[in-house]
């Protein structure tokens, strides 16, 4: 692309990021519908700091958010099979973990 003679740097990866974040997501919901407990601790390494806040954030004062999403993750696991696979996975990982709680 050029502009004013100039020509600029395009960096379509970076555009891409969130695109491959909510597949990542999407892949990790239909593996752990498989019956993948890698998937689901590699689901919890990146979703966790995300979601124990927003637990955090929405739960009484003096709850304990890291025993709310324990929980949400178990959640996760047994509601997985019932995943429809889009790009809603991030969602529906917010619905099972926050309203298990």
């Amino acid at each position: 692309m050029k502009h004013a003679g100039h020509a600029l740097k395009v960096h379509p990866a970076a555009c891409d990021v969130p695109g491959r974040a909510t597949a990542h997501v999407d892949d990790l919901l239909v593996q752990i519908a498989h019956g993948s407990s890698e998937a689901l601790g590699q689901l919890y390494d990146l979703l966790a700091p995300l979601l124990l806040e927003l637990l955090r954030s929405r739960l009484p004062e003096g709850a304990d958010a890291r025993s709310a999403l324990v929980g949400g993750f178990s959640e996760v696991w047994r509601q997985a099979p019932s995943y429809e696979p889009g790009p809603h996975g991030l969602d529906w990982v917010i619905d099972q973990v926050t309203d298990g709680r």
